[in-house]
């Protein structure tokens, strides 16, 4: 937990683009490096997965499902890493075009970090998330421009958060109802 945001390669040099997603908000945070002058940019979820994008998206499913007649069924129960897969290379594919990237030549695609801020590191260590997304946007933008970003850091750190809580207070009150799949009691009678 002492460095969460680790902006180094294994081979030791530096991404030349790191994003920040938060899972449940319409945001998320590029800190792109590749020319001379780091810039950090705020993007918008609609701005990236347009119309294009989903009929993309559907397109490669519809060829994915239909890509097996061999073994059907072991071909269906692997389906949902093949769409996981498939969704992630051709929303990277989008957020890299989006930024100018174009991904056409193998060579000329910048290495690209991943960070998700959510779930349970969030919940319970949120200064030390907060200090690290200071700190990787103070390692790849000096001076003011890297101050600018305190303040929505600090905003998609705080939306993200009370999000998951609405969330687990929402799957705790359907447990108690009884209405959710992922609780059980050890005694249940429905007659």
């Amino acid at each position: 937990m002492e460095q969460l945001f680790n902006p180094q390669l294994p081979g030791g040099g530096r991404p030349d683009i790191q994003l920040c997603i938060f899972p449940h908000l319409t945001e998320f945070l590029v800190i792109d490096a590749r020319e001379d002058s780091s810039q950090v940019l705020l993007l918008k979820t609609e701005d990236v997965f347009d119309d294009e994008f989903y009929r993309t998206v559907e397109a490669e499913f519809s060829e994915s499902l239909r890509s097996s007649n061999e073994s059907p069924f072991s071909h269906f129960i692997n389906l949902p890493v093949v769409v996981e897969e498939t969704v992630r290379d051709i929303a990277m594919t989008f957020i890299l075009d989006r930024l100018g990237v174009q991904v056409d030549d193998e060579d000329e695609i910048p290495s690209v970090v991943v960070y998700v801020v959510s779930g349970g590191a969030l919940a319970t260590h949120t200064g030390r998330i907060l200090d690290g997304l200071r700190d990787l946007i103070h390692s790849s933008v000096k001076g003011a421009e890297s101050d600018r970003w305190e303040g929505t850091i600090s905003d998609l750190v705080e939306r993200e958060m009370t999000i998951m809580q609405k969330l687990s207070e929402q799957q705790v009150t359907e447990a108690f109802k009884g209405d959710s799949p992922d609780y059980f009691t050890l005694w249940e009678s429905r007659n």
